[in-house]
């Protein structure tokens, strides 16, 4: 679980706790639909077209690619053109064989074209495959960014949906204490009930009402949030999820799923390629490198050669055979680089399976305790029923018919926070399996159960 819902579930628990207590190139944006309701497959299709961490995704992947163009560029001929102009204060000629011959002309142009290119360099070509590793790296790095963009907008719908629950909870406990406050005035002018009862009611009426405003606050807050990582309003009513159940499955079956499936492994097997391939670079600096050199001269000054044109051809031969041990040096440096890059995979693997482990472990917590929170729902609602019944019949006091409906609403919070508990391990193992976030759950279809006032 990271640290963008650790913190998500930290801040709704503290939230409904209190409660109970007395938003590869980027993609065009795609507006939501006015007047629909905004589904869990468009916000990820909305933050994946319209926030930034895709901007930067794609950029970062121009980044490698030009760097391979630079590369491959090493064994690309370069051609090199100049020109020159000279303003000089006299003429200079001389006589040869009877004619004069220009020597310095006071307006003297020149221009050359140079053609290098490198016939045999061996280094290169590890440079060239290295930054063809990058690059592929580079590729799955910027999918494993949107990827991560898609689950940490599965978080912030979720909550949303887990506090509008509560809301609507909230809501339904003001409408039943309110409905209690006037019975139990009633009661008192007719003499069958005491001031107590009537001060009791009014109190959990106050405290109902303090709740639904935290509920209706905590609600803005998360669609704030949520539209923030879409960079679109979220001002309609929020689709459920259709989401796919898990498997079950061993752990080692699990294990090698995720192992199988999580890109970023592939991409660090890149970079720990690139990293050899960098290595092997310097290595190769003994070995001797050919260039050809091709030369076009022209100028007005013909001199003494009688000439305006002239061109060569040349090759270059160089072998660096012994450089002060700056070689041997650049390579133990990228030895060790590709040492590391080899370390953090080999943890990255095992961090997987760690991974897999606590979230698989996590979800089988937050069924049951989901299952749980369910049941002591059911209880509480029949409770809550019962008494009510009883209240209307003379059979029930206001305080019994207020403790019930208490009760009902934190079960019902209950409910609410584990639900989202659940949900966030389900994303979890979801993320930790290399997947992606979607699929159902019934829970949130389920509006709030407690009694309706009469």
């Amino acid at each position: 679980m990271n640290l963008t819902r650790l913190r998500a579930l930290a801040v709704f628990l503290a939230l409904a706790t209190g409660a109970v207590s007395p938003a590869l190139s980027q993609e065009p944006f795609v507006p939501p639909p006015a007047g629909q309701r905004l589904t869990l497959d468009h916000a990820i299709e909305l933050a994946l077209a319209g926030n930034e961490i895709s901007g930067i995704a794609a950029a970062r992947l121009e980044g490698a690619a030009a760097l391979k163009r630079q590369a491959v560029a090493q064994l690309i001929p370069a051609l090199t053109v100049t020109a020159n102009a000279t303003r000089r204060a006299r003429e200079v000629t001389r006589i040869i064989g009877g004619d004069e011959v220009t020597v310095q002309a006071v307006h003297a142009y020149s221009s050359q074209a140079a053609v290098d290119t490198p016939l045999f360099d061996l280094r290169a070509l590890p440079l060239i495959r290295a930054a063809q590793s990058g690059l592929a790296a580079q590729r799955i790095e910027s999918q494993e960014l949107r990827r991560a963009l898609a689950f940490d907008v599965a978080d912030g719908y979720y909550a949303a949906l887990s506090l509008e629950r509560l809301l609507d909870a909230a809501r339904q406990r003001v409408v039943v204490g309110t409905q209690t406050v006037a019975e139990s005035r009633i009661r008192l002018d007719a003499g069958l009930a005491n001031r107590n009862d009537l001060t009791r009611t009014e109190l959990e009426l106050a405290t109902a009402e303090l709740v639904a405003t935290r509920a209706a606050n905590s609600v803005t807050t998360a669609r704030l949030a949520l539209s923030f990582l879409i960079n679109a309003p979220v001002d309609g009513e929020l689709a459920v999820p259709k989401r796919s159940t898990l498997q079950n499955a061993g752990r080692q079956d699990l294990v090698d799923q995720a192992l199988a499936a999580r890109q970023e492994l592939t991409a660090l097997d890149e970079r720990l390629r690139q990293a050899k391939r960098l290595a092997l670079a310097p290595r190769l600096g003994w070995v001797p490198r050919l260039d050809l050199r091709g030369i076009y001269r022209w100028t007005n000054e013909a001199g003494l050669s009688g000439s305006s044109e002239d061109w060569n051809i040349g090759a270059n031969l160089t072998w660096e055979l012994f450089d002060g041990g700056d070689r041997t040096s650049f390579a133990a440096q990228r030895d060790a680089e590709a040492k590391e890059v080899e370390l953090v995979l080999a943890q990255r693997r095992r961090q997987v399976a760690l991974e897999v482990d606590r979230s698989s472990a996590d979800l089988a917590s937050a069924d049951a305790a989901l299952s749980q929170a369910r049941t002591q729902l059911d209880v509480a609602i029949q409770n809550a029923e019962e008494v009510r019944e009883r209240f209307q019949n003379g059979l029930a006091t206001a305080l019994e018919q207020t403790d019930a409906q208490v009760s009902a609403f934190e079960s019902e919070a209950e409910v609410a926070r584990q639900g989202f508990a659940r949900d966030v391990a389900g994303l979890a193992l979801e993320r930790a399996l290399g997947g992606w976030p979607a699929g159902d759950d019934p829970y949130y279809s389920q509006r709030s159960s407690l009694p309706e006032a009469p």
